[in-house]
C-alpha cells in the first residue's frame, strides 16, 4: 500500500525490501513480521491495515505522534524505532 501512496504523491517515497536478501536491513529495523512500514526512519507500523487506517497511521508517524495502545504488536500502532546501539 505504501507504493500506492508514492504514486499518488510526489512527497512520498517508498522502498520495498526483501529481508531475506538484505538481512542487515532486517536487523537494523528489527523486522520480525511483515508487512512493516518505517516512516522517516523514526516510526514503524507493523501489520496489514485497511487503506484508510494505514494512511492515518503513516500521517501520525510523519507528524511524530505515537498511537495509543499497549505493545508494538498492535496492528497499525506507530512506535519509535530504536537504533541498534
Amino acid at each position: 500500500m505504501a507504493a500506492h501512496l508514492a504514486i499518488a504523491s510526489p512527497r512520498v517515497r517508498t522502498d520495498v525490501v526483501e529481508v531475506s536478501e538484505f538481512p542487515e536491513l532486517a536487523q537494523r529495523y528489527n523486522v520480525y513480521a511483515v508487512p512493516k512500514t518505517v516512516v522517516n526512519d523514526a516510526y514503524e507500523i507493523v501489520g496489514a491495515l485497511p487503506e484508510r487506517q494505514f494512511v492515518e497511521a503513516v500521517l501520525r508517524g510523519a507528524e511524530g505522534q505515537e498511537t495509543e495502545g499497549e505493545g508494538s504488536d498492535i496492528a497499525g500502532e506507530t512506535t519509535p524505532v530504536e537504533p541498534d546501539g
